[in-house]
């Protein structure tokens, strides 16, 4: 039996697919198994796979059915009791598994083990740190407000404790992730390595119109997770909606083109401050707002034409 099973769903990741198993294989930790569950790929995703020479690497090919039923798919294939999530775009440090494993075996009541995160753009080499977040324990208040882990990619968990949850909510395209950490911190402990170990790609071909209908899914999500907390939690649903408001304010400024763009970003801003107004007392929100105000005041439109002007 391995000591950790790998679990990449993929779909559609020609670009990425092989960089991200690289990442994987030069773990410190090498009695792993790697399980990648090709997720209805039209592209070259398959062959690429194939052309991969490593044991302990296992293809699960299935029907386009989202990334949740894909995760659910390769935990259920797992042979180890240990459980390590990554997306099909997303890198690991070399010591990711190793360290998490320790903290892990050192906790014997810890059944999720998370590190910090910063984000990569599409070619992997311009890094952006996120957030250093130190929190361990029963951290299921702190969840529900906001998802510092982040992403997919930084977990180790008992699978035991996914199986016990029942695994991710194939009926949810925005935020799965995010609602199945909480489910897990209705039951259990997490602990963090406190160090950086994971890089999220994010994409610089996506526009408004994609991170509207991100903003739509997340806030479906959100109420299926509030579906289930107590009632002495629900006030906290304010404080949550403000953080998701906050998080998709930086979503939609990474989009601007044009001055409806720049009125979004203001509205989404706003609904994040009125919802919970200590936001600005974050050096962040400050920088958000001059942004705004930045933008209100030279759009788009004008830029180019004073650029054009300055050209003539």
């Amino acid at each position: 039996m391995p000591q950790i099973s790998v679990i990449i769903p993929a779909y559609n990741a020609q670009n990425t697919i092989i960089e991200t198993i690289n990442s994987v294989q030069k773990q410190t930790i090498q009695d792993i198994e790697i399980i990648v569950v090709n997720d209805g790929s039209t592209d070259n995703t398959q062959t690429l796979l194939q052309t991969i020479n490593d044991p302990r690497l296992k293809i699960i090919s299935s029907p386009n059915e989202r990334v949740s039923a894909a995760r659910n798919k390769g935990i259920k294939a797992a042979q180890s009791e240990f459980i390590a999530l990554i997306d099909a775009d997303d890198l690991w440090t070399n010591d990711k598994l190793e360290l998490q494993l320790a903290k892990m075996i050192a906790n014997p009541d810890v059944a999720v083990v998370y590190s910090w995160t910063d984000e990569i753009d599409e070619t992997g080499k311009k890094s952006y740190p996120g957030a250093r977040l130190y929190l361990e324990g029963d951290v299921y208040q702190e969840l529900l407000i906001v998802n510092f882990l982040a992403n997919g990619s930084t977990p180790l968990i008992r699978k035991q404790a996914i199986e016990t949850v029942s695994g991710f909510n194939v009926n949810l395209e925005y935020g799965e992730d995010w609602e199945f950490y909480i489910r897990l911190a209705t039951k259990y402990k997490f602990a963090v390595v406190p160090k950086q170990q994971v890089f999220y790609r994010k994409s610089s071909t996506s526009a408004t119109s994609k991170v509207a209908v991100m903003e739509k899914n997340l806030l479906i999500t959100l109420d299926v997770i509030y579906q289930s907390v107590p009632l002495h939690l629900q006030h906290l649903k304010k404080q949550s909606l403000a953080a998701l408001y906050h998080y998709l304010t930086a979503a939609y400024f990474a989009y601007v083109k044009n001055t409806n763009d720049i009125d979004i970003v203001g509205n989404t801003l706003w609904k994040s401050i009125t919802l919970n107004p200590k936001y600005l007392l974050e050096p962040v929100t400050r920088f958000y707002l001059f942004k705004w105000l930045s933008m209100k005041l030279f759009t788009p439109q004008l830029v180019q034409r004073i650029k054009h002007e300055l050209q003539s």
